[in-house]
C-alpha cells in the first residue's frame, strides 16, 4: 500500500509529493530525498507500527495530506514527486504533473526479483536489526573498551542453538566475527555464503603450514595477526551501523534489468562515504595477505610473486623502496596494490574487493561533486581539476559497500584460518560457524581445514557449545 503525503522544503517551500511504501518487514526505515528546486536534503524515518501519519517522521522539514480534487483525484498541491521504499530501489524525486504515477516500487521489483527469496531476506534482515539495537552492538562497544571478559555474558543464550565461549582475547574477536557473518549472510551473492567460505577454507587447506609460518614470522607474529584481525572486526562493527540505509542496493543487486531511472530514497552519499574509505583502507593495507597466500599454493613460496608484481616492483617506474619483492610489494601504496589483485588465483579470487582508488582518492581530498537529483557521484583528477577520474551512481556504491562487507567477512576467515594454524600449539582452538559441522562425520576431514579429522579437532568445541 502507498501513503500519500507531501513534504514541505524548511529552505524555500517547494513541496514534494511523497509516495511511500507502507508494509513490508522493516518496522522502521530511514528516508532521504532531496528537494529539485534547491537540493536541500530531507531527512526522516517511517514506522509501520506508529499510530497518527502513518509512523511518518522528517527530522527537518513539514508535512501535510495531500490534496486531491475529489471529482478528477488530481493532485493540487505538490511540485514535484519522489518514491519512497526501505526495501526497494525507488524512481528518484522528479517534476510533478498532478498526474498519479503508475505503479508502485513493490509492483516495479516483481518482475526483476525472486519474491521468495526476497521475503527470507527481508524478514531475516528485520529480525537482525532489531536484535542488533537491542543487544548485539553492546557486545562491539565491549570490545572497544576493552572489557573482553563481559563479551561472552554479552552474547549468552543470544547465539540461537550454540552457546559461544569468549575466555580468551582471540576468542572473543572470533566470537563477534560469527555474530556478524550470521547476520549479513545474505550479502553474498549470487554465490551463498556457506559456499563460498567452504570453498576458501578448502583452499587455505592446501597451503604448506612451514611456510605460512615462515610468513607469519616474516609479517610481525601471532600479535600482528591479531591486530589486522581487530581491524576487520572494526569494519564489520561500521557495517551494522550502515546497513539500514543501504538494504534497497542489497535487493538491487539481484535484479535482472538495471535502470538509471531508478535510486535509493534510504541514503545520501554522506550516509555511506566514510564507511566506503575506512573498509578501502581496512582491506587494501592487508591485501598483500591473501596475494601470499596464492603465493605459497601457486609458486611455493610466499615472496614468489607472479610475473607482473615482480616486473613491476623491479622496473624503473618503481623506485621508491629499496629491498627484497616482498618488502617492496608491501610497500606500495594500496591504489597500487588494487590494480595487481590476480582473480585467477584462488584467495585473491574469494576476496574480490570491489573498490575503486579514484573514488576513495575523490572522497580522501573532498576533491569530488555530489549531484543529489541524478545521485551521481563524480571525482576529478587532483591536478587536472577538469579531468574526471571517477563516476558512478549512489546505488552502485552502496552496492560496493556491501562488496567491501562481504570482502571482509572472507579476510575475517582467512586471518582466521592462519591465526588458528599458529596458536594450535598453545592450546588456543577456535572452531568455525557451527553450521558448518552439522553434516561432518567423526572420522571425516574437520571443516576448519586442519587436515585433522573432525572428532580429533573441532568436535569438542562444538559439543561445549550446544551445551
Amino acid at each position: 500500500m502507498v501513503v500519500p503525503k507531501i513534504a514541505i522544503c524548511p529552505i524555500c517551500g517547494k513541496k514534494t509529493y511523497m509516495r511511500i511504501e507502507d508494509g513490508g518487514y522493516l518496522k522502521e526505515y530511514p528516508i532521504r530525498f532531496n528537494c529539485m528546486n534547491c537540493r536541500a536534503l530531507i531527512k526522516g524515518t517511517y514506522n509501520i507500527s506508529m499510530p497518527g501519519q502513518k509512523g511518518l517522521q522528517l527530522f527537518n522539514a513539514k508535512v501535510e495530506n495531500c490534496d486531491a480534487d475529489s471529482t478528477t483525484h488530481i493532485m493540487c498541491n505538490a511540485d514535484y514527486v519522489v518514491e519512497i521504499s526501505g526495501e526497494l530501489p525507488c524512481a528518484k524525486v522528479k517534476e510533478f504533473d498532478g498526474k498519479l504515477p503508475k505503479g508502485t516500487p513493490f509492483i516495479n521489483a516483481t518482475d526483476q526479483v525472486d519474491m521468495i527469496d526476497r521475503i527470507d531476506r527481508l524478514s531475516y534482515f528485520a529480525k537482525n536489526m532489531e536484535e542488533w539495537k537491542a543487544w548485539r552492538s553492546i557486545a562491539f562497544q565491549l570490545l572497544d573498551e576493552g572489557s573482553t571478559d563481559y563479551i561472552s555474558e554479552a552474547l549468552k543464550n543470544k547465539m540461537g542453538d550454540y552457546s559461544y565461549k569468549c575466555d580468551n582475547y582471540l576468542k572473543a574477536l572470533h566470537c563477534l566475527q560469527e555474530v556478524v557473518q550470521e547476520e549479513t549472510k545474505y550479502i553474498f551473492y549470487p554465490d551463498e555464503q556457506d559456499e563460498s567460505i567452504a570453498n576458501l577454507i578448502a583452499n587455505l587447506a592446501r597451503i604448506d603450514r612451514e611456510e605460512l609460518h615462515r610468513f607469519v614470522e616474516k609479517k610481525g607474529g601471532v600479535d600482528t595477526l591479531i591486530s589486522d584481525y581487530r581491524k576487520i572486526i572494526d569494519v564489520f562493527s561500521s557495517f551494522m551501523e550502515i546497513y539500514p540505509n543501504i538494504l534497497p542496493a542489497e535487493t538491487y543487486l539481484r535484479y535482472t534489468k538495471k535502470s538509471p531511472n531508478l535510486g535509493i530514497a534510504t541514503c545520501s552519499f554522506e550516509d555511506i562515504k566514510s564507511y566506503y574509505q575506512d573498509a578501502y583502507e581496512a582491506l587494501l593495507a592487508l591485501l598483500y595477505i591473501p596475494v601470499c597466500l596464492d603465493n605459497i599454493l601457486q609458486r611455493g613460496k610466499y615472496d614468489s610473486f607472479d610475473a607482473n608484481i615482480t616486473e613491476f616492483v623491479n622496473s624503473n617506474e618503481y623506485r621508491g623502496v629499496k629491498g627484497p619483492d616482498y618488502v617492496r610489494f608491501i610497500r606500495l601504496d594500496n591504489g597500487k596494490k588494487l590494480e595487481f589483485v590476480n582473480y585467477a588465483e584462488d584467495i585473491q579470487k574469494a576476496l574480490n574487493v570491489p573498490a575503486d582508488k579514484d573514488l576513495r582518492n575523490g572522497i580522501g581530498h573532498n576533491n569530488y561533486k555530489y549531484n543529489s537529483l541524478t545521485q551521481t557521484i563524480i571525482t576529478y583528477d587532483l591536478k587536472k581539476r577538469n579531468k574526471v577520474r571517477f563516476q558512478g551512481s549512489l546505488i552502485e556504491t552502496a552496492e560496493d559497500c556491501i562488496g567491501l562487507a562481504r570482502a571482509s567477512v572472507v579476510m575475517a576467515e582467512i586471518l582466521l584460518f592462519i591465526l588458528r594454524q599458529e596458536v594450535r600449539s598453545d592450546g588456543l582452538h577456535s572452531a568455525i560457524h557451527p553450521r558448518f559441522y552439522k553434516k561432518v562425520e567423526q572420522n571425516d576431514k574437520c571443516p576448519c581445514g586442519s587436515g585433522m579429522k573432525y572428532k580429533r579437532c573441532c568436535k569438542r568445541d562444538i559439543e561445549e557449545m550446544k551445551r
